[in-house]
């Protein structure tokens, strides 16, 4: 890892900034002509499962058996999941297919399911590629290094636009004006963090290049937070280590774990690149109740207690070290290839803390020059012990992410404190028809008052109000049968922590009634469930896994054999959907692949 003294030529510096500037400002009408949009309604806040898109690769078995487990761990709605069949290389994609293939399919399903003003998150379950070709689209620019057109597949998610508009200034260190802050002379070096805000993300929000929400979408930039939940790969994790881990960081939400959040300082170009921000983060931590400590080292050797780990190391040895990683840590070592996962390569990758626990960990691509803008700034720490969400956090710490690879569990909030929500007007399993009223309330005391809360029917949003109002429902354009329903209250305050419950109901306007039965319920991956269907005066039924189609049978009743493998290892929901002059939704039906 060497260290640079500039950031890239003064003139080619200034004016990147400048097309940064004005590529930002055109987030909303890059969507609109990507996805056919024409208005976008205001958004619904972030930061839970009915924010998210998780993109599954349909062409592999373990990026399925993943996401299987975190959708059942998180309750992702059925809608909210892409699968997508990827047969390329699964380290590094072209510009061009990125874009085709991943990115462009992801922009189009959410403007199809209308779910683009909830969605603030994109997350990539395994197997497609971590690292990402930017030349093939930029053709015509010359790159100098150390801003190489090379990018991680989470960097380039989040700075979409910049692709979609084939912005060369996605290299720039300082086009993520997310982060809060002053931060004036840290491109390179972290000298300063005092007084650091932490703000909750909405992709709708607008962030100026100052780092503060502005209304005026000419002046400013929008992104959308990525993770990848696991590498399966070369140097990546298992597939049970990469479930072991997303468990952990799932359980680890608002318990406030007890352990140390550990700053490590050497003589290492690793560590000077932001050691000099250590202690006054640290305080700032301490300050929550949260402890934080600054010490002289590679790594803790022995702490049993690492509730955070930011670390200035080229090689390290966890099992040596005899230290222990508390559930919902981030840990992360700043070094060139903590993010390059393809076999026999040098450094150790970002995947050992995963490995021993870590809720999440980063790395970058390809050699990024020790330059502390394309790292987590000190930050990333003070931000998550605020309670703020893993990706929230690396995001508001990274002001030029474009080659930094984020794995891990991006919704984990070890230190939130949820409201607990309440509803009047409905109760679980209720069956209704025509228009409720909903009223929704909140256990939070006056400190934490609500400021506004959002109705979910099946995974998309379909009403908000202040927290004072009813919420209604008109269940006339529902399916006739089952439903779920989400409250979710929205903490006034700038993190915005949510609340939420959720319960099942029961429409029946129309008097449909749709039966299934899956046969066996558990079945291994080269088996198969028998599926039996049926709906008097149905023209066809469906049957789906999450939102894909898995089979199908024409008129009112029928059988389907539906193959294990295709819905991959670990626990999956079936649900029969039918088409006619009485629609209808069977109950989901949860089956298990072993």
């Amino acid at each position: 890892m060497n260290r640079q003294t500039q950031p890239t030529s003064g003139t080619r510096y200034v004016e990147s900034r400048r097309r940064s500037n004005c590529i930002a400002a055109r987030w909303l009408s890059v969507i609109a002509a990507v996805a056919g949009i024409t208005a976008v309604r205001p958004a619904a806040a972030g930061g839970g499962p009915e924010n998210v898109l998780l993109v599954v690769n349909s062409n592999s078995d373990s990026s399925k058996a993943i996401a299987n487990a975190y959708i059942d761990m998180r309750k992702i709605p059925p809608n909210h999941v892409l699968y997508i069949d990827w047969k390329g290389s699964l380290e590094t994609a072209s510009g061009e297919n990125f874009r085709d293939k991943i990115l462009l399919p992801v922009m189009q399903t959410l403007d199809e399911r209308k779910l683009m003003p909830q969605i603030d998150y994109i997350i990539y379950s395994s197997d497609f590629p971590w690292r990402v070709d930017l030349k093939p689209i930029y053709p015509d620019d010359k790159f100098t290094s150390p801003f190489d057109p090379i990018a991680s597949i989470t960097g380039a998610t989040y700075l979409l636009s910049f692709i979609l508009h084939k912005e060369p200034a996605i290299v720039m260190p300082s086009n993520n004006w997310y982060v809060p802050g002053d931060m004036s002379g840290n491109d390179l070096q972290c000298t300063h963090l005092t007084k650091v805000p932490s703000r909750g993300f909405r992709s709708r929000y607008t962030w100026a290049p100052n780092g503060e929400k502005t209304d005026d979408a000419a002046k400013g930039g929008h992104y959308l937070l990525c993770t990848m939940l696991g590498v399966t790969q070369g140097r990546g994790n298992t597939v049970p280590e990469v479930i072991s881990y997303l468990r952990r960081a799932v359980t680890a939400d608002a318990t406030r774990p007890p352990g140390t959040i550990y700053f490590m300082w050497n003589k290492d170009v690793r560590s000077s690149t932001r050691d000099k921000c250590f202690s006054a983060v640290a305080a700032q931590i301490n300050a929550l109740g949260v402890k934080a400590q600054v010490q002289q080292g590679r790594l803790p050797d022995g702490a049993k207690d690492v509730a955070g780990l930011m670390a200035g190391v080229e090689e390290f040895n966890l099992a040596r070290s005899n230290i222990t990683i508390r559930p919902g840590a981030i840990c992360e070592h700043l070094t060139s290839a903590g993010g390059i996962l393809s076999a026999g390569n040098f450094q150790t990758p970002l995947s050992e803390f995963l490995r021993a626990g870590a809720a999440g960990a980063s790395g970058t691509v390809t050699e990024p020059h020790a330059i502390q803008a394309k790292f987590p700034l000190p930050s990333l720490q003070l931000h998550y012990a605020r309670g703020c969400s893993l990706a929230e956090a690396f995001y508001q710490s990274i002001t030029g992410p474009y080659q930094l690879l984020i794995v891990g569990e991006p919704l984990c909030q070890p230190w939130a404190v949820f409201p607990k929500i309440l509803v009047e007007g409905i109760k679980p399993n209720d069956k209704i028809k025509g228009k409720v009223s909903i009223k929704p309330s909140s256990l939070t005391g006056s400190v934490r008052a609500i400021a506004m809360f959002d109705l979910y029917v099946d995974g998309r949003l379909m009403g908000r109000d202040a927290a004072n109002k009813s919420l209604e429902l008109d269940t006339t354009g529902l399916p006739d049968g089952y439903h779920e329903m989400r409250i979710v209250g929205t903490v006034a305050d700038a993190i915005e922590t949510q609340g939420r419950a959720v319960m099942p109901f029961y429409t029946s306007n129309h008097a449909a009634a749709l039966d299934v039965k899956v046969t066996p319920l558990s079945a291994s991956n080269d088996g198969k469930f028998h599926v039996t269907v049926r709906q008097p005066g149905a023209n066809s039924i469906t049957i789906r896994q999450n939102s894909r189609d898995v089979g199908s049978v024409q008129g009112e009743a029928g059988e389907i054999d539906v193959s294990a493998a295709t819905l991959g290892r670990g626990p999956s929901m079936l649900q029969a959907v039918s088409e006619g002059d009485a629609r209808a939704v069977s109950a989901p039906v949860r089956v298990q692949v072993e």
